[in-house]
């Protein structure tokens, strides 16, 4: 998909597979303008007079998303507006596919590996819980702000209303947290190891900069839970240790859970933390791959057999050959599903099938690669007693998972 048509998942207010839409007509004096994205700035589809009737598909906080007679869809300002009492029949079914149905729900979890070449991005959208949708995200790649910042826009946040619920730095390599001062004046709470403020660059402005710990537990909207089980070397089965000299080692290793749903991400974690977590830690649904699926530094076999997850994510560019396929082959002897945002020819690499690709394309130019956008994002999509991975190319009928109990 491409990052324009991620501006289409706000389509409908769904709850499971009721589509509520209301009928509005533009105001006497008004014009109403139609747009492909929720900003002032947003791209001209069309304008429309008053007395013009559209369908509303969904409320975001200051725009509907609306769908003209004649089929198209857009984003308009609400003050343009009231409701009238026209009839939705009289304007054209949308046809969304099960894929997309899913994606524009607002009463399940998203997770969102944002494809940001080398690096990590995880944005989580937590269910909407008395009109509030709490937002996690987990580092930011090197320079992927706008990648993250239109993800947000996607679902429709808005910027200035400072969005990020929880920032979370697993650690302080710049492809984890590269663009932290373009993020952190969007996140209320920002979580980091601690330490010299020189990790951020000169400016940022942090509203609430806190420390990670071994005991912090957080419940967000809609019943989503964040969990620390490891963090500056230091495991709740080992939390005597101390910080390492490699940041990589430091990594702070989290659980998101929903009802019976774990996704385990852990940065750049190594070897190290990974043996003392092996000794407890309890099996997960999803396990973001530690350093990108690198095989000499993590995923060894008694953690990942511990883990035991039924699908495995890597985040990875084109360098350093990672994921590499002795780790992926790891995984899939356990019985994992494992997928990659991005191809990778190096012969070293995992070379999945095309449906476990999320970016099937190879540009060996960074500006041709930058330009391309975030086309190899990976979602998770969490429902009551399954959890659904979606890319491009997978058939959804092979991208449902049971939630184990």
């Amino acid at each position: 998909m491409t990052s324009l048509k991620y501006f289409l998942f706000a389509f409908f207010l769904i709850t499971g597979q009721t589509i509520l839409a209301q009928t509005l007509i533009v105001k006497d004096g008004k014009r109403a303008i139609i747009k492909k994205q929720p900003t002032g700035d947003g791209e001209i589809i069309t304008r429309i007079p008053e007395g013009t009737e559209v369908l509303k598909l969904n409320d975001l906080d200051r725009y509907y998303f609306v769908q003209l007679k004649d089929g198209r869809t857009g984003y308009s300002y609400k003050g343009n507006y009231l409701v009238s009492d026209g009839n939705a029949s009289d304007f054209p079914d949308n046809n969304l596919d099960p894929k997309e149905r899913l994606m524009i729900r607002d009463d399940v979890l998203k997770i969102i590996v944002i494809d940001v070449e080398v690096g990590d991005a995880t944005l989580i959208i937590c269910p909407e819980e008395n009109g509030k949708k709490d937002v996690i995200l987990i580092d930011t790649g090197e320079n992927d702000a706008d990648r993250i910042k239109e993800e947000l826009i996607a679902n429709g946040f808005v910027l200035a209303n400072t969005p990020i619920t929880r920032f979370y730095v697993s650690h302080y390599d710049h492809d984890h947290m590269g663009d932290a001062k373009e993020i952190t004046p969007l996140a209320k709470t920002t979580y980091d190891l601690g330490g010299s403020m020189n990790y951020y660059e000169d400016g940022t402005v942090i509203l609430d900069r806190r420390t990670m710990t071994l005991n912090y537990e957080e419940s967000f909207s809609g019943g989503v839970t964040v969990e620390c089980i490891a963090t500056n070397n230091a495991t709740d089965f080992d939390p005597t240790r101390t910080p390492h000299r490699d940041k990589n080692t430091n990594s702070m290793a989290l659980i998101i859970s929903y009802n019976d749903f774990e996704y385990f991400t852990a940065g750049d974690l190594t070897l190290s933390p990974e043996r003392s977590l092996a000794t407890g830690v309890r099996n997960c649904d999803v396990y973001h791959a530690n350093h990108h699926g690198s095989s000499t530094t993590s995923s060894q076999i008694d953690f990942v057999t511990r883990l035991d997850p039924e699908v495995t994510i890597a985040s990875n560019g084109h360098k350093y050959g990672h994921p590499r396929d002795v780790v992926a082959q790891r995984l899939i002897d356990l019985g994992s599903v494992f997928c990659q945002t991005n191809i990778n020819l190096h012969d070293k690499a995992h070379h999945p099938q095309d449906k476990y690709l999320g970016d099937n394309t190879y540009n060996s130019k960074k500006k041709d690669e930058d330009a391309e956008g975030a086309t190899g994002s990976i979602r998770v999509i969490v429902d009551d007693d399954k959890y659904y991975l979606i890319m491009p190319r997978l058939p959804l009928s092979e991208g449902t998972f049971s939630i184990e109990h």
